[in-house]
């Protein structure tokens, strides 16, 4: 065997043994999670999303007015560590175990670029599928679990809601 040859049969082979090696047992070609902040906003004002609204003339100060959601609970928003195009979004209950028992919110479909989203709110572009509901109302005191899906790119994240208190004027 000639001695150059030899030399670029080893390179080769060590080349793929560590294309191997990379591939096998470790996490670099894998795509990095979704990391999920979650608030718990007993009163919030509506959300806007980036939209802007007319402006107020010092005639008549109209400021956007606080509300309180329906249920009794308190509202909860997600922030994203990046701006994504959700194909999916799901919320489970979690039982005793910590294991998801019930899907309680089930979207599907291509989003707009977001980077927050709140409990209950479709983002533009996604829907529930075919036969199921709207997001169920939360309920204070259980822990749930979000999980979301942008193309290859996955994140979950758990969360626990609060009732409201009620406010005094």
């Amino acid at each position: 065997m000639n001695p150059n040859r030899r030399t670029w049969t080893l390179l080769a082979l060590t080349l793929f043994l560590g294309g191997a090696y990379v591939f096998a047992f470790t996490d670099w070609l894998d795509p990095q999670p979704i990391e999920i902040a979650s608030q718990i906003r007993p009163v919030i004002q509506p959300p806007r999303f980036g939209r802007r609204g007319p402006k107020a003339t010092p005639e008549s100060p109209d400021k956007p007015t606080e509300t309180s959601p329906a249920s009794s609970v308190a509202r909860v928003t997600f922030s994203l560590d990046g701006r994504y195009r959700l194909s999916s979004v799901r919320v489970f209950v979690l039982n005793a175990q910590g294991e998801p028992a019930k899907k309680i919110w089930d979207l599907t479909g291509k989003s707009r670029e977001l980077n927050s989203l709140m409990y209950g709110m479709n983002p533009a572009g996604m829907s529930p599928p075919e036969g199921t509901d709207a997001a169920a109302p939360l309920e204070a005191e259980l822990t749930y679990l979000l999980e979301i899906r942008a193309g290859r790119r996955t994140g979950s994240h758990r969360f626990k809601t609060l009732p409201l208190t009620p406010t005094e004027n």
